[in-house]
């Protein structure tokens, strides 16, 4: 039996691209949650997350493919308008406050099930006084470590996909 005075956490498998290995939670970060018994979490399996399922597990997490039962959802990229449980709050980089076109469609999803969106990008430090609070998440110089390594990897795998390849 589940206990429901717990507050439940989930952690979301990247599904927006077959690459990503990043995780919004560290299996020492859930282990600081779980500790004192007050915290369940949550974590999708994934074969290519930089963590294994073990380590989670390990951690005290559960893994369990279905998040439905969490109070809050962690990703790092954009949830697929599929996978996007009503009623929920989620945290991830959405690529929306910009109102970037192409994830318009991910915005009015999430209205229309009403999700409450935490979206990384708009965290902001606390104002020193000069009215320019910076953001609190961000990933800065790794972000493009890993945009020039899905570059690459991706040139690598078309390269390898033709026929004419050496």
């Amino acid at each position: 039996m589940v206990d429901t005075t717990k507050k439940t956490i989930g952690i979301l498998r990247e599904a927006k691209s077959k690459w990503e290995r990043r995780c919004a939670l560290t299996p020492k970060e859930v282990q600081e949650l779980t500790s004192d018994g007050s915290v369940r979490v949550l974590v999708q399996p994934s074969p290519s997350r930089c963590y294994t399922d073990d380590e989670f597990i390990d951690a005290g997490a559960e893994i369990k493919e279905e998040m439905e039962e969490c109070d809050v959802i962690f990703g790092v990229k954009e949830v697929p308008i599929s996978d996007l449980i009503a009623d929920k709050t989620y945290f991830f980089f959405s690529h929306t406050i910009k109102a970037q076109e192409y994830n318009m469609s991910l915005l009015d999803a999430m209205v229309e099930k009403r999700v409450r969106m935490v979206d990384y990008e708009c965290i902001k430090e606390v104002s020193s006084g000069n009215g320019d609070a910076g953001r609190l998440v961000a990933f800065g110089r790794y972000a493009g470590i890993a945009g020039a390594f899905d570059f690459i990897r991706g040139v690598g795998e078309f390269m390898l996909s033709r026929p004419e390849r050496l």
